[in-house]
């Protein structure tokens, strides 16, 4: 699955304003009616508008109806925001839902799962992609990846580099 549909499938699955959506995620093309858009260059949202996504491109946005192809899945938002996603650049995917002690000396599964499920809050939040710094997330971003957990895009940067003694030794 491609990136940008992957975030939007996930977002319309696990978010409450989808909640009562059928899961027809399979649908090529996604319509998304009545969204406000906040496209990060204007202070003020736009109209009420129409967006239509085909595969991972934003295919037409229009404040008049847009027609679509049979199949295609169609979301009422009911005037809600829509905005890019955000991109956390400094974020500890392993250490943040956790106590400090528990993530360096926890069982490394159960960090993982913890990891886990801060990875699919994260994405809830708003944050589609998130830099993640000196933390062994590769199986956190893998799982993501391959459909396994849902969570950002993840770029990870593995362990820290630091002085000897430093708090990354």
């Amino acid at each position: 699955m491609q990136p940008l549909r992957q975030i939007i499938v996930q977002l319309i699955l696990f978010s409450s304003l989808f909640a009562a959506v059928p899961q027809q995620a399979a649908a090529e093309d996604i319509l998304l009616r009545d969204v406000r858009i906040f496209d990060g260059k204007n202070n003020k949202l736009s109209a009420p508008s129409n967006v239509l996504l085909s595969g991972n491109l934003i295919a037409q946005i229009s404040a008049d109806p847009i027609t679509t192809a049979a199949g295609t899945l169609v979301i009422d938002a009911g005037g809600r925001t829509l905005m890019p996603g955000l991109i956390d650049a400094h974020f500890h995917m392993m250490m943040t839902a956790t106590p400090l002690h528990v993530a360096l000396n926890g069982p490394e599964g159960y960090v993982n799962l913890v990891a886990a499920r801060e990875a699919k809050n994260a994405l809830l939040r708003g944050f589609t992609s998130v830099r993640d710094l000196a933390g062994p997330v590769f199986s956190i971003k893998r799982g993501i990846d391959d459909g396994l957990i849902i969570g950002p895009r993840i770029w990870p940067s593995g362990a820290m580099i630091s002085q000897t003694s430093g708090h990354g030794d």
